[in-house]
């Protein structure tokens, strides 16, 4: 095997490594220093529970610790041991529905919201909800699931079209000062977006599921109209459940993937692969998603992005070849309101030159907060999100057109917050503050943009 293969490989692994050490080491930090108190007054108030079998503020104070730490199975058994001794408490039928949606038992979770309808004394604000979940529990329970997410709105940037912030590029060699129609500039967009999932049960013994799932994003900026967007992405793959006792409701996913961008109205990148997905739950509050995927990348490098100047030879930097990618992610409640999505992953890019080679790696993590909507007859939770991301994108050698002694190496940190306001069960408003900032070693790629992104969603 030639070394220049070997080397790539060895660099792949350790990057690897690299990226899903931090997110075992980000769980572990996150921990919440009071989980061993959690845990004692769990125990404590379970023998009082067990003491006063209808005393309802005992039962609920456990029920409460419980769900706060995942222990959904003990507070379903706290809630059914209430409705032995009072069948008929309508709000308890609702809590056992919610907890049976976390379990992903829909069956169960169907059966007592409807049963929760039909109990005298329900009051009307739980009535809502009730009727505003159990379409999407009945669903679920059905073979074909099909759902979707879909905004359009505004988005204003600082640096539209990725300038260097002090207006100086290196070529040849030599450092050069950009004409003025090329320095930064800001811009505002039109955009649209859409994420669509289709899951088919395939009633085969394994339990299998066969998944789609496609993206759609286009812009039309104000201004800089060499500058519009298109992208669409789709992947379609086999879940298999993989029965075993340390990650039960594990499941794999082998999938096939591609997609395409367009910029300023021509085809800019086309990509096509594969790859696959391990699904791991250590419990219902905690799980892992290890996977790797492979993607041929064809790249257009006359695309009308070229006008641009300074966006072509950033995005020229890259050509047709092979991405490797490998990473985790991983999703974790904190409590019952807060939830941490945090994720890493390591790319080897291999092109047609050494110049266009590259290693990046990625770690991103964003904390989701459950807010209570301002008024009870909006049916869903208001969730507030800031984010960080950190990339970091090392070439294998210098590109002898910009400076053939310096290689090229970028450090970007993002930092925002997402706003997220479901008014009703389908409809709401989504707004997005992010910050991005690079530094390079050429100044060709030192930049930052300050950008938000606001306008009308759709959950169906």
């Amino acid at each position: 095997m030639p070394y220049r293969e070997i080397a790539a490989r060895v660099n792949f692994a350790r990057g690897l490594m690299t990226v899903c050490a931090p997110v075992f080491a980000l769980f572990v930090a996150i921990q919440p220093a009071s989980a061993q108190d959690a845990s004692d007054e769990q125990e404590r108030l379970h023998a009082q529970m067990l003491r006063e079998p209808t005393n309802y503020e005992v039962t609920f104070a456990y029920v409460k610790v419980a769900t706060n730490r995942g222990d959904y199975e003990a507070a379903i058994a706290a809630l059914e041991r209430l409705l032995y001794y009072n069948p008929n408490l309508a709000h308890v039928k609702y809590e056992l529905g919610t907890l049976y949606m976390k379990l992903r038992s829909f069956d169960m979770a169907k059966r007592y919201f409807k049963e929760a309808l039909a109990t005298r004394g329900l009051d009307p604000v739980t009535k809502s909800r009730i009727e505003d979940y159990l379409p999407d529990t009945e669903r679920q329970t059905q073979q074909s699931r099909f759902s979707g997410f879909a905004q359009t709105g505004v988005r204003y940037q600082s640096n539209a079209n990725f300038a260097p912030s002090n207006g100086l590029v290196n070529v040849g060699g030599q450092e050069l000062g950009l004409p003025t129609t090329n320095t930064k500039r800001s811009d505002s967009n039109w955009f649209g977006m859409v994420g669509l999932s289709h899951d088919y049960d395939l009633n085969d013994t394994a339990g299998s599921t066969f998944e789609t799932r496609f993206t759609g994003y286009l812009t039309q900026q104000f201004v800089l109209t060499d500058l519009n967007v298109g992208l669409i992405d789709g992947s379609f793959g086999w879940r298999i459940p993989i029965r075993n006792d340390v990650f039960p409701g594990a499941s794999v996913k082998p999938y096939v993937t591609g997609g395409n961008i367009w910029v300023g109205g021509s085809q800019y990148l086309a990509s096509g692969g594969a790859g696959v997905v391990f699904t791991l739950p250590v419990n219902p509050k905690l799980s892992f998603e290890p996977g790797f995927e492979w993607r041929h990348v064809g790249i257009t490098v006359d695309a009308p992005v070229a006008t641009q100047g300074v966006a072509a030879s950033q995005l020229n930097e890259f050509s047709s070849g092979n991405w490797f990618t490998g990473g985790m992610s991983m999703k974790y409640s904190i409590v019952e309101t807060v939830r941490l999505d945090a994720r890493g992953y390591y790319r080897r890019g291999e092109g047609q030159a050494d110049f266009q080679n590259f290693d990046q790696w990625v770690g991103e993590a964003a904390l989701s907060f459950m807010v209570p909507p301002p008024f009870t007859w909006m049916p869903r939770y208001w969730i507030l999100s800031p984010f960080a991301r950190y990339t970091e994108t090392d070439f294998d050698a210098a590109n002898p057109f910009l400076d053939p002694n310096t290689k090229r190496s970028d450090k970007t940190w993002t930092a925002g917050v997402i706003f997220d306001t479901p008014i009703t069960k389908v409809f709401g408003l989504k707004t997005t503050f992010q910050y991005d900032k690079t530094t390079s070693t050429l100044p060709n790629f030192r930049l930052d943009n300050y950008q938000v992104m606001t306008g009308p969603t759709a959950r169906f």
